[in-house]
């Protein structure tokens, strides 16, 4: 039995694209690949009888990165004990995945990356990602077996550093969860994302704003976070909060649930790379109304499978969602679109299965090296 071990920074019960990229990884490879995985991350998430978790040490945060000493040492014992055949990290987030890497040894190392350039706007933070970028990321990346990018948006913002090595596989769909549904009579939004204040790019204020433009409209938002108190007291002071749901951290079937709620996901997100939510929402049959940024015009389309304006555009995102809210031949037509295209494309049985086939080309490879026997020289 193939043992493979992912690495990732973030792991449920910690919320992010990251987080169910490899969840939906992990347990696919178990179950439908019969792999044992392993998973390594900062996270403080729980073991399972299928799938062991280990807790690497965080010694503090900077700008909400988790920054560790003894990483390598505590990989290398995980990848010793656990006997592991083939190992499959997770970026961006600085020092994580080259830990990895130099932990490996001969064991075939293959990095996926899940966003492009890390910018804050901010000169100092800048400046150091960049430098990290140049230097320790570019040697975790010539020394992978493999390159994986979650997008191709990402490897378009880093053509140095994948130098035509890379294969796309995006965020899947777990498509027994997230089935097509009617769309339901009630004009109803939903905005799925984590509300901490590092991830106020998601673009929440924005919508707030533009359902005050929209009567009779009802917003959910899923996900909580630290600056879940300031949404519910913008939505007080521009007269919404009885239309306005805040239904916290929803997953499995209540996060589908509450898809199928609703007529159309909106994510009018300053930025971004490729957000699942998406993904799952039109899996369930719901036109898509977000913005130009990131790979969100590949997956949605022009015009196809949503409807995508200009981040920080209110009056065009309004314009947008009144459009599916009361046109039913076009959002049903958006909407069937979306989920034969996740149907096609991005299920998770289709993209576990092309993450297989690269971790086990890459472990054949290993296994196919000649060995060379050392010839002792008699005088």
């Amino acid at each position: 039995m193939t043992t493979v071990l992912l690495a990732t920074p973030y792991y449920p019960p910690s919320l992010g694209g990251v987080q169910q990229y490899v969840w939906n990884l992990a347990r696919m490879l178990r179950k439908r690949h019969g792999w044992r995985v392993v998973v390594a991350t900062t996270s403080d998430a729980e073991s399972t009888d299928d799938i062991p978790v280990y807790r690497l040490p965080v010694a503090g945060r900077i700008s909400n990165t988790p920054v560790g000493v003894g990483w390598t040492r505590a990989l290398r014992r995980i990848i010793r004990d656990e006997q592991i055949d083939v190992i499959n990290a997770h970026g961006p987030v600085p020092l994580f995945a080259d830990a990895a890497r130099r932990a490996a040894g001969d064991v075939p190392f293959v990095l996926t990356y899940h966003a492009g350039r890390m910018r804050t706007g901010r000169f100092l933070p800048d400046m150091v990602c960049a430098i990290y970028e140049k230097t320790v990321l570019a040697a975790t990346a010539r020394r992978s077996a493999q390159l994986i990018c979650a997008s191709d948006h990402v490897a378009d913002e880093l053509p140095e550093l994948f130098d035509g090595r890379h294969i796309t596989i995006e965020p899947g769909a777990d498509l027994e969860l997230f089935r097509p549904a009617p769309l339901p009579d009630e004009q109803r939004i939903v905005f799925a994302a984590s509300l901490e204040h590092q991830t106020a790019y998601k673009g929440l204020p924005d919508l707030l704003r533009a359902v005050v433009r929209l009567d009779g409209v009802h917003l959910e938002v899923v996900g909580t976070g630290s600056a879940e108190g300031d949404h519910r007291r913008l939505a007080a002071e521009l007269g919404i909060a009885e239309r306005v749901t805040f239904a916290g951290h929803l997953k499995g079937a209540d996060l589908a649930a509450a898809y199928r709620r609703a007529r159309v996901l909106a994510l009018p997100t300053h930025f971004d790379n490729y957000p699942t939510v998406i993904v799952e929402a039109m899996a369930t049959g719901r036109p898509i109304v977000s913005t130009r940024v990131g790979a969100i015009p590949t997956v949605v389309g022009s015009g196809e499978r949503g409807l995508l304006v200009d981040a920080g555009d209110i009056p065009a995102l309004t314009g947008a969602l009144r459009a599916v809210l009361t046109d039913d031949e076009l959002a049903g037509r958006l909407g069937a679109a979306g989920a034969a295209f996740v149907a096609n494309e991005l299920s998770w049985n289709r993209q576990s299965d092309r993450t297989a086939e690269v971790l086990a080309r890459n472990l054949q490879r290993r296994q196919d090296r000649p060995v060379v026997a050392a010839r002792k020289i008699v005088n």
